[in-house]
């Protein structure tokens, strides 16, 4: 079956980008922000949203919190993997990528033993209900900081049973926050911009008003940390875990 090349002209020229040039590379993921930070390099996959329901009990993950979006992520790619070699197992995808991107505050290192904040609960915070739960959320933040977590999952064909393998990996980046007055955070809550986001906000956004600086990945705050999942690709390419796959 052919179908439109995931790797454009003007892609970079990473030796692992030209070998999906002829794979079928599917994206979990309805999101408008990683298709367009994939965008960025020139490099289209197939959008197939996952249906997972993404509901893993946070408490399964307690002073480990940078384990659930890891483990959210790889059973949206197993999901998408799966449905698609049922829909028509001549034609599987060469390889699935999903993220899971996450808000966690305070940061664990900042509540652990020793940390500036010892003693209090970390929390994931998921996309607000109302208004009245975002201005909640952003006004605990004024002044401190958040951790923004992305577990990203691949799933590729292997010989042996299930017929596929799952590897991850995880990037965390912390943002401050200004002191925002009770002012700053309802208009931007008024704006409407982040009530479908994680933890309130959209860095890339009108919610850049918000955030003094950010320690790690840009991207990662966006919704898929770039740089860290190329590197990592490249280097599983490297290692040969795609010439089984491939071949």
């Amino acid at each position: 079956m052919s179908r439109p090349s995931p790797v454009g002209p003007n892609a970079l020229a990473l030796p692992i980008i030209k070998k999906l040039a002829n794979k079928r590379v599917v994206l979990a993921s309805a999101s408008p922000r990683r298709k367009e930070l994939f965008a960025v390099f020139d490099f289209h996959p197939e959008i197939v949203p996952s249906t997972f329901a993404e509901d893993l009990p946070h408490a399964r993950f307690a002073r480990n919190l940078a384990d659930y979006p890891i483990a959210t992520g790889a059973e949206k790619a197993m999901e998408v993997y799966e449905r698609l070699v049922k829909e028509n197992e001549r034609d599987p995808p060469d390889l699935v990528i999903s993220a899971d991107t996450v808000v966690v505050f305070p940061p664990e290192r900042e509540t652990r033993d020793g940390g500036i904040h010892q003693g209090e609960t970390s929390e994931v915070l998921e996309k607000p209900i109302n208004k009245h739960e975002q201005a909640r959320n952003l006004a605990l933040m004024a002044g401190r900081n958040c951790e923004v977590i992305t577990g990203v999952s691949i799933v590729y064909p292997t010989i042996e049973a299930p017929g596929f393998k799952v590897q991850s990996i995880s990037c965390s980046s912390l943002i401050k926050f200004y002191d925002n007055s009770d002012e700053i955070i309802k208009a931007y809550v008024d704006s409407e911009e982040g009530i479908d986001r994680a933890g309130g906000f959209a860095i890339q956004g009108l919610g850049g008003i918000l955030c003094e600086k950010v320690d790690g990945n840009y991207d990662n705050c966006v919704g898929f940390p770039s740089a860290p999942f190329w590197r990592w690709m490249s280097e599983l390419d490297e290692d040969g875990v795609f010439d089984e796959a491939w071949s």
